[in-house]
């Protein structure tokens, strides 16, 4: 078995930040566009499957560990300060989608070699 490269902490932040950014930048949209909840609820998570994407094209290889600690560790922050009422369940669902973000670019990445 080939020796696995270390994590990287730049990597971790980078899942962090654009999980951050981009959950709340699509509650920000939708909540603009005063639509229904089904595009409240939905935005934010295509977001965090994009933050996940991002940090597997920014770290190169393990990308799924790396969104995956990102998306762990911005879980209490978007809980406590982005989300309205302080909603650990959806916290979670974002966390959970900004791995499965950083899985599907791992996997593409491993494809392409």
């Amino acid at each position: 078995m080939p020796a696995r490269p270390p994590l990287r902490p730049a990597g971790i932040i980078f899942a962090l930040a654009a999980n951050l950014l981009l959950v709340t930048l699509g509650l920000l949209i939708a909540s603009g566009l005063a639509a229904g909840s089904g595009l409240l609820a939905g935005l934010p998570l295509v977001g965090s499957v994009l933050a996940g994407l991002a940090t597997a094209f920014y770290v190169g290889q393990r990308a799924a560990i790396h969104a995956m600690l990102g998306g762990l560790l911005s879980m209490p922050v978007m809980a406590l300060f982005v989300l309205p009422g302080n909603n650990w369940s959806y916290a979670i669902l974002a966390a959970a989608f900004c791995a499965l973000g950083g899985i599907m670019g791992e996997f593409r990445q491993r494809r392409s070699k």
